[in-house]
């Protein structure tokens, strides 16, 4: 299950980042990854509807593969210290967003079920 949810987040993120520039392209599927690892996570904490095995091909290999530490820490090595900072905040900022993002969409899930509204 994780190989080959792996297999798919990499092919995924190669795809989704080819459409910019390198370093956004990383911040992109850094941040798409976490909304997905976002919602999944609390998915199934408080929906119940994802399987460990589920949890295994998505979080572990596909969010693994999609996202991209290594890559990021690479290409901020490489630019100037201004664009560096830039660079190391949006990532640091935007991927906790994503997963707060993720976190939100289930939570407006269970209320619109629950029939409690927003």
């Amino acid at each position: 299950m994780v190989g080959m949810g792996g297999f798919l987040g990499a092919i995924s993120r190669f795809l989704i980042a080819g459409y910019f520039t390198p370093s956004p392209g990383t911040l992109v599927v850094n941040v798409l990854g976490s909304i997905l690892l976002g919602f999944l996570m609390y998915s199934s904490e408080y929906l119940g509807i994802v399987s460990p095995r589920t949890r295994m091909f998505i979080g572990i290999g596909f969010c693994g593969s999609l996202t991209t530490f290594s890559t990021f820490t690479v290409q901020t090595f490489q630019m100037q210290m201004a664009e560096a900072t830039v660079n190391i905040l949006a990532n640091i900022i935007l991927t906790l967003a994503g997963i707060f993002t993720g976190r939100g969409l289930v939570i407006y899930i269970i209320k619109r079920r629950e029939g409690t509204g927003i």
